[in-house]
């Protein structure tokens, strides 16, 4: 993890800010995980189908802000790819190896699931994302807190 000054109180705000939202949105798509397969894809499931893509579109984005602001406070320039912010993050020591690949491939998702309408969207996938990818986020959230105590303590 780079040395430095404690990180600015106001950066400090932005990402608890962000990590509240992380903690809502993944909350909220627990709740949705008891519904079956079928459940989910029925016809009139398509409002809750649409939640669960935007809490997952609004997941990646809230990750994505939160590795810009830690770059911020590093003094570290954002790159204008957001998988190598990512990057960026691993090479910080902010992130784990495995913890990086799952989160660039979570910013793949939500492209797609930002850029695709309708029948586009496969349902299974985002099923399974569902119910075997928030722990990614949860993970995230454990790395942030730890990287925020480590500066308090600088």
């Amino acid at each position: 993890m780079a040395d430095g000054d404690p990180i600015a109180p106001e950066l400090a705000t932005r990402i608890a800010d962000a990590v509240e939202d992380i903690e809502q949105n993944i909350t909220d798509l627990q709740e949705l995980q008891d519904l079956s397969r079928e459940e989910y894809q029925a016809d009139e499931a398509q409002l809750q189908r649409d939640a669960v893509e935007r809490k997952f579109e609004k997941l990646t984005a809230a990750v994505l802000d939160i590795a810009e602001t830690i770059l911020r406070a590093e003094n570290v320039p954002v790159p204008g790819n957001r998988k190598a912010t990512i990057t960026v993050l691993r090479e910080l020591e902010v992130i784990d190896s495995d913890l990086k690949e799952r989160l660039e491939a979570a910013v793949g998702f939500r492209d797609v699931l930002a850029h695709s309408y309708g029948p586009i969207v496969n349902d299974d996938i985002v099923y399974d994302a569902l119910q075997n990818e928030l722990e990614r986020y949860i993970q995230f959230v454990t790395a942030v807190d730890q990287y925020l105590s480590e500066k308090e303590q600088e």
